[in-house]
């Protein structure tokens, strides 16, 4: 009788153990308290019966472990049933090897809740040790608007090195009804997200959105895609650690922004895309594997007649799109991105290195004519070795102008990391498909490495210029600056004699708000040769919208401070130049809206008696003041 029974307990446990979803909370309370774990083997799945009593407090932390000796048969997923609630505590983990399912439930893991703690927080973890792919579903009543429902606090993708690349990602399920939105943070440690191929169940793409501003809410390792030795080659870290799809991410104008969005593991990988917003609002990143076609510009974008090809990398591009808020469908209107860098991986039609070849020789580049060159082809023997360059693919589109000319044509001698500058004053604004951007490698014409580089930005009631050359060659003469207001018929409103600097500064007084004013730099050298600058342009807003700076005590021996009136929160910078145009030191603060005084004495120590230039900037609008510091008196 008694081994009777002990066979019948021990097929009763064989019974159990054999059966997926072994935990189930069928409208109780589960009460995981601080430091303790709950390991399953197998699927937890969390019911509400009646009057929401299926109830998941979680202070520690639950492992969900697929069965090792049977793997594809237990998936370790969670599962939240209709109605039924799983609260994430702050400080709580749980990590899944499975799928996560909230179908029509409440996951509350941001936000405050009543009792115990009053808050939420916690972490999601995907560990997936089988070869499927884990999926991620939030399905709930269309009327659901609570996004305590939906919104997790930080996420961790952390699938096992085992699972071939193919199948190391997480999936949005298509026709999920919320996609997955991260207050806290998204680390990358081993797999992908993949957002591409599905969609919401209103048939709109689906995404990964972060809705934290800091920069560092998303964590990579590296942090940049891996740069191996061949342009072409695809490095297996590359493959891994990145969204395919579609990435919304809530930006502060001036912060950089890492975009990890790429390709097919397998092809393109990894493309990563750093993203520095001029106006707050939220930046939505994909990138797309279409290579756009070659075109034809002047060489070193320059006024030169003889048209040159411009050879697009056959990588693809990135689309950049701005939004109001986390919710929007539609693209919002604000200032475009003030700076976008562009990590570009798997190229086969550039240089084999991804760098440029050394100037004054044969460029070895595509489109590179018989015979070779042996010199740059209008500059003789100047230095040219700058081959790629970042450009705006709708500014291609007429009635735009050319986008290399109306953002200054921005050389790198690197393919692998290529940055496009200016993009905030473009006007008219293509916000429907967004900005596409992609990185153009410049055949038999590459830009000499002295280019000439003009800013432009308010400043009160004038607009500030500002010219770099790098180094100013002894062969130069001065400069004439140039005024447009159709960017097309330009008059001359300077003349600016060499002054051995490496920063020009002039302030265009003649000009009157809300209107568009371009400029543009020729800089004239003694062999009658005439260089010019990127065109830059700016405009004055309402006197109501700008802001007044002022500096005490002058001159100053070692203590100073900036008195300040701005008409909004936002990032303010300080930049000191000395008399040939070198920056000496600098800061950013960030200030709020009204009266404010920002100490400079810390800054102003570390400088030598002398004369300097002080540029201040908010937002798109530049002060500049003159700041003498002086010897105590005794």
């Amino acid at each position: 009788m008694r081994s009777t029974t002990l066979l019948m307990a021990c097929m009763l446990g064989a019974l159990l153990w054999a059966q997926p979803d072994l935990f189930y909370n069928q409208g109780a309370l589960v009460y995981v308290q601080a430091n303790a774990l709950v390991y399953v083997q197998g699927g937890m799945v969390t019911n509400d019966n009646a009057g929401n009593q299926g109830i998941l407090e979680n202070f520690g932390t639950i492992e969900l472990v697929n069965d090792a000796n049977t793997p594809n048969t237990w998936r370790g997923n969670f599962t939240i049933g209709s109605d039924a609630e799983v609260n994430s505590r702050p400080g709580s983990i749980i990590r899944i090897q499975g799928d996560y399912h909230n179908n029509q439930g409440f996951h509350r893991s941001t936000g405050s809740h009543p009792a115990p703690a009053n808050q939420l927080g916690g972490t999601v973890e995907f560990n997936a040790s089988n070869n499927g792919p884990q999926v991620f579903r939030i399905s709930m009543p269309a009327a659901a608007t609570d996004p305590q429902r939906w919104m997790l606090n930080d996420v961790i993708i952390n699938l096992s090195s085992g699972i071939p690349l193919a199948n190391r990602h997480v999936q949005i399920f298509n026709g999920t009804d919320r996609d997955m939105w991260i207050r806290g943070t998204l680390t990358l440690t081993r797999g992908r997200i993949h957002t591409e191929g599905s969609n919401l169940s209103n048939n709109n793409p689906t995404e990964v959105r972060v809705l934290n501003t800091a920069a560092g809410a998303i964590v990579r390792n590296p942090a940049t895609p891996v740069q191996p030795a061949n342009f072409s080659t695809l490095d297996p870290d590359n493959q891994d650690k990145y969204i395919f799809g579609r990435l919304r991410r809530e930006v502060v104008a001036g912060t950089n922004y890492m975009f990890y969005v790429g390709g097919p593991h397998n092809t393109l990988g990894i493309q990563a895309v750093e993203v520095r917003p001029a106006e707050n609002h939220f930046v939505q990143a994909r990138f797309d594997p279409t290579s756009e076609a070659t075109f034809s510009y002047a060489a070193y974008c320059r006024s030169e007649t003889n048209n040159r090809s411009y050879i697009p990398l056959n990588n693809g591009r990135w689309q950049i799109r701005p939004f109001a808020d986390a919710t929007s469908t539609t693209p919002s209107n604000p200032a475009g991105p003030e700076r976008v860098t562009m990590y570009n991986r798997v190229v086969s039609n550039a240089t084999a290195d991804g760098q440029c070849p050394n100037a004054g020789a044969t460029t070895g580049l595509p489109g590179d004519p018989p015979p070779a060159n042996q010199s740059d082809p209008v500059y003789g023997q100047y230095p040219s070795n700058l081959c790629y360059i970042g450009y705006a693919v709708d500014r291609l589109t007429p009635p735009n102008y050319d986008p290399i000319t109306e953002a200054g044509c921005e050389g790198h001698n690197n393919g692998w990391t290529v940055t496009r500058s200016n993009f905030s004053s473009y006007n008219p604004h293509n916000h429907s498909p967004g900005y596409f951007f992609a990185t153009v490698i410049t055949a038999n014409s590459p830009l000499p490495s002295d280019d000439l580089r003009l800013s432009a930005a308010p400043a009160g009631s004038a607009i500030a210029l500002t010219w770099e050359v790098t180094p100013e060659r002894e062969y130069v003469l001065g400069y004439e600056l140039y005024r447009s207001t159709d960017g097309v018929s330009f008059s001359k409103v300077a003349q600016i004699d060499k002054q051995g600097r490496i920063r020009y500064h002039h302030l265009d007084t003649d000009v009157k708000p809300m209107i568009r004013y371009f400029y543009r730099v020729e800089q004239h050298d003694v062999l009658g040769n005439v260089t010019y600058s990127n065109v830059a342009e700016a405009m004055l807003s309402k006197a109501s919208e700008s802001f007044s700076v002022q500096f005490y005590p002058q001159p100053t021996m070692n203590e100073g401070y900036l008195q300040v009136l701005l008409p909004a929160d936002g990032l303010l910078t300080f930049e000191l130049y000395d008399a040939l145009g070198k920056l000496v030191v600098g800061d950013e603060y960030r200030v709020s809206a009204g009266a404010q005084q920002i100490n400079l004495t810390p800054l102003l120590s570390r400088i030598a008696l002398g004369t300097y230039t002080a540029v201040v900037r908010f937002g798109d609008e530049v002060r500049l003041l003159r700041l003498m510091k002086v010897a105590p008196t005794r």
